[in-house]
């Protein structure tokens, strides 16, 4: 009798390949990878992100409120976030853990308590308006929130960009987009013990602490931020990454010149912020109208030798902000915002990680900007524009409140996106090149005619990074920073300048994850409109085809099989 053996081994075999799938499942489970073969490699992580995240050696972790029931657009946004932290995972290993929170979940108590902690960060849920099945408007809320903590320190995470310009599939396009600036943003944040260090210039009739308030504490979590006049040692400014010079009113001496010429010469970085108009909104409040004139700084000859040109000339936009004015003079004041066409609403460059997906900046009395000298070794970028429909008034001009009961006439608004400000990247040629040094200075060494490969921005208003103070001598209110008072809007001033600091100081190319563009491929409505009934026939029809095509198919090939 011959008894066979093929049973046993074939139950070794299933029992193998059992124990593989097992394996290779908890495998997938524990080791995330993924090939990206999309066109803009919208999953693929920049070298300097993953060198940063290889580089962690302490514990970070990532609370991420954006889970529960969410409508897709919302759903796209969470999941395109845990896959970034997935791959940031990847690169950091057990340093970094993260977890998703349903905010739905938890008793009363619990939610209260975490609105609470997101209200620590200004965090406020997201009203979401959706139609149901009955045709009803649904209200419910949601929280595009993350909180990272490290050690002690906690920094939150708004996943959400909300342009009021773009539409919800553009703004949520644009948050997937900025999530790996963003999150390895807040990590640096974290992780940065020391920080760089930037001034705010003074000595010159500068805007004071109070007037700069706002972006000195959003600046403050990335740069030490100290202020203070130049003096007479010409190397005062050579620790700062950048110097802000923040809307001046007074001449600057030559010594003061100099020191700025050379620190640039030495690679250091500037902001300009420049009113070429001297005139402000509270010599109008005082006075109905006013003559603004040429304010002479004395930085024309310095900016021209290094390209630009700040046009003494005050902008009148169609695009513009709004201003509280008294419509009834007599008893009780009736305030109503009319539009002040002083105040332009300046378009943002979207080809430059500055403003890349920024929204609109909010100016005051704004100049115009030129470049000049085509040879130079300089790359440029215009960053703020006005719109189509700009006046352009030169210098003495007269302006009155008003003004804001004319209707503007179409032929006088004909100029079209002026410069406002620019972004220059290169080598700079000094204004002291063939100049003798000014008397008075210490720690002069060398003079540098040709500067090594830095950057500066130059804006050609100042009040763009000037917050509003109400009852400034007394019991001083801030409001945020690009507010406007007529609509009750902020515009985007604050992301503006952090941003322009940002680049100015960045060295290693984070900014450039700004820059990263992905193509929102959304279907074609008026196409899906117009071929609805087509495509529903097709739906319908095309199943039925298919499976008439199968059963035709089976009963050919049976009687060719078996017909005989």
């Amino acid at each position: 009798m011959k008894i066979s053996t093929n049973h046993p081994n074939k139950l070794v075999q299933l029992a193998v390949l059992l124990l593989g799938l097992a394996a290779l499942s908890w495998l997938s489970h524990q080791v995330f990878f993924r090939i990206d073969l999309t066109s803009e490699k919208r999953y693929t992580l920049t070298d300097a992100t993953k060198h940063f995240m290889e580089d962690i050696s302490s514990d970070l972790y990532v609370k991420v409120y954006l889970e529960g029931e969410l409508n897709p657009g919302f759903r796209r946004l969470s999941t395109a976030t845990r896959e970034m932290l997935q791959e940031l995972k990847a690169h950091a290993g057990n340093q970094m853990q993260f977890e998703f929170i349903n905010t739905d979940k938890g008793v009363a108590e619990e939610k209260k308590q975490l609105l609470k902690e997101l209200a620590e960060f200004g965090f406020e849920p997201q009203t979401v308006f959706e139609n149901g099945e009955d045709g009803r408007q649904i209200q419910s809320y949601v929280f595009p929130y993350a909180v990272v903590y490290y050690h002690e320190r906690v920094v939150g995470v708004n996943l959400l960009d909300n342009l009021p310009s773009r539409s919800g599939s553009e703004n949520l396009n644009i948050s997937i987009e900025s999530l790996e600036y963003k999150l390895t943003n807040a990590f640096k944040k974290l992780l940065t013990n020391e920080k760089p260090k930037i001034a705010f210039l003074e000595g010159h009739g500068e805007l004071d602490e109070l007037d700069v308030i706002e972006a000195t504490d959003a600046l403050s979590s990335y740069y030490q931020v100290d202020r203070g006049q130049i003096g007479n040692d010409a190397s005062i400014l050579n620790s700062y990454k950048a110097v802000i010079i923040a809307k001046p009113s007074q001449a600057f001496s030559e010594k003061d010149k100099f020191v700025i010429d050379q620190y640039l010469m030495n690679g250091g970085r500037l902001l300009y912020l420049l009113d070429a108009v001297n005139v402000t909104l509270d010599s109008l409040r005082r006075a109905p109208q006013t003559l603004g004139l040429y304010n002479d700084v004395n930085l024309d000859d310095q900016l021209f030798k290094y390209g630009i040109r700040v046009n003494p000339v005050l902008v009148e936009d169609v695009q513009s902000g709004r201003i509280l004015m008294n419509a009834k003079p007599q008893g009780q004041p009736q305030l109503v915002p009319m539009p002040w066409l002083y105040s332009p609403l300046l378009g943002t460059a979207q080809n430059h990680p500055v403003t890349r997906n920024t929204n609109l900046v909010r100016g005051e009395f704004t100049s115009t900007i030129d470049t000049v000298g085509a040879n130079l070794s300089i790359d440029r970028h215009v960053l703020l524009r006005t719109s189509q429909y700009t006046k352009v008034n030169q210098t003495p001009v007269f302006i009155s409140m008003a003004s804001v009961n004319q209707k503007p006439r179409q032929q006088d608004f004909s100029v079209s996106h002026q410069a406002v400000a620019v972004s220059q990247t290169g080598v700079f040629t000094s204004v002291f090149a063939n100049r003798q040094i000014p008397s008075g200075l210490s720690n002069v060494e060398s003079v540098k005619t040709q500067s090594i490969p830095t950057r500066m921005i130059v804006v050609a208003d100042g009040d763009i990074i000037r917050n509003m103070v109400r009852f400034k001598h007394s019991n001083p209110q801030i409001e945020r920073l690009g507010y406007d008072e007529g609509t009750m809007q902020v515009f985007g001033n604050k992301d503006f300048i952090v941003n322009a600091v940002n680049y100015l100081c960045d060295d290693e190319g984070w900014m450039e994850l700004r820059g990263r563009h992905l193509t929102l491929r959304l279907l074609d409505k008026k196409k899906l409109a117009d071929g609805t009934n087509w495509w529903k026939w097709l739906n319908l029809g095309l199943p039925i085809i298919l499976v008439l095509l199968a059963s035709a198919l089976f009963v050919y090939v049976r009687y060719r099989r078996f017909g005989k």
